[in-house]
């Protein structure tokens, strides 16, 4: 049984699996007569990519591909005997993984609009920082 990690609620996973393969996904885990069962959301895998820029320069990256290529499913489950190890997504790799898999269901427009949006100079205005220096003394001197 996993028990390093929650059960029953989800997460954004990375998982190290015996065949050498690392997916990445939306997953909850659960447990079914004492063996721990991964939900696997959307698996991707790491793809490494290098372009040779120049003869002495050389740029590498990583993307995402479908995990299982030829299948339709967007939904897998593995089973612990076949995981080395379990971890959670960074913050930004989480946010690149659900922007793949928007891009992928063909939604990606509507998140670049929603990342593009211009900034509005009222969003997050509490006042001046007179204003809030008046306060901060009229509550100083009332105490």
């Amino acid at each position: 049984m996993i028990n390093y990690a929650k059960h029953d609620e989800e997460f954004y996973g990375i998982f190290k699996l015996t065949s050498g393969e690392e997916v990445l996904g939306k997953a909850v885990l659960t447990e079914d007569n004492g063996e721990t069962l991964v939900f696997l959301q959307n698996p991707v895998a790491l793809q490494m990519i290098t372009k040779e820029i120049d003869e002495t320069k050389m740029a590498r990256g990583i993307g995402f591909a479908k995990w299982q290529q030829l299948s339709d499913d967007d939904f897998f489950i593995l089973r612990e005997k076949d995981i080395i190890t379990v971890s959670t997504m960074s913050k930004a790799v989480a946010y690149m993984y659900e922007a793949y898999i928007l891009d992928e269901d063909g939604l990606g427009d509507e998140v670049e609009k929603r990342i593009k949006k211009e900034p509005n100079n009222a969003a997050g205005y509490l006042g001046s920082i007179n204003d809030a220096r008046r306060l901060l003394e009229d509550i100083y001197r009332n105490s």
